[in-house]
């Protein structure tokens, strides 16, 4: 059986200007060490990340510590936004709920959803019968899983995937999650 560890970044240090990527904040880091130690990397042949450093610096210590190739692609970046959003909430809930609109220049939820799942597509037909890891972001986690099942997100769903989580998929012929979200730290 191929697998596809799906995982949510660690958990970062906010900054309001947006001149540099946010790190792992110092729980994260301990999150991203804690992540590192987890059985399950045994199985996984190659990992890829999302190239901002959250989800790099996530999988990282995982990569070092069972000698697996790490590999940053640009289509699993987090959903493009021009900067801070004051009312972030709000704004995720419109995201989900019009998927096709632009709010507040965020990319639509259907060019992300699209993004996101040719990308995880590509990468797991590139490797096939291999289990891979895939490090990425919140809402691209969500629109990719429920996309799966041909349905959005709810916002529930994207507030239940905790930092330096973990969701399994089966690649093999379905595509079918077989572990839901759960924290690894």
């Amino acid at each position: 059986m191929a697998l596809l560890y799906l995982i949510r970044h660690a958990r970062v240090r906010i900054r309001k200007d947006w001149t540099e990527p946010w790190p792992l904040a110092e729980e994260g880091q301990c999150q991203a060490d804690i992540l590192a130690q987890q059985s399950f990397w045994h199985e996984v042949e190659i990992i890829f990340s999302s190239p901002e450093p959250k989800a790099r610096q996530t999988v990282e210590p995982a990569a070092h510590r069972w000698s697996i190739p790490l590999e940053a692609i640009d289509c699993l970046r987090e959903v493009r936004r021009p900067g801070w959003i004051p009312d972030y909430e709000n704004t995720i809930k419109s995201f989900f709920s019009t998927p096709e609109v632009s709010i507040e220049s965020i990319e639509p939820a259907t060019q992300a959803a699209e993004r996101i799942t040719r990308c995880i597509t590509d990468v797991v037909a590139a490797h096939p019968g291999q289990t891979l890891g895939v490090a990425s972001h919140g809402l691209v986690c969500a629109l990719f899983l429920a996309r799966l099942e041909d349905r959005w997100p709810t916002m529930a769903e994207w507030q239940a995937i905790p930092f330096a989580g973990m969701a399994v998929v089966d690649t093999t012929t379905t595509w079918h999650l077989v572990k839901d979200w759960s924290s690894i730290s």
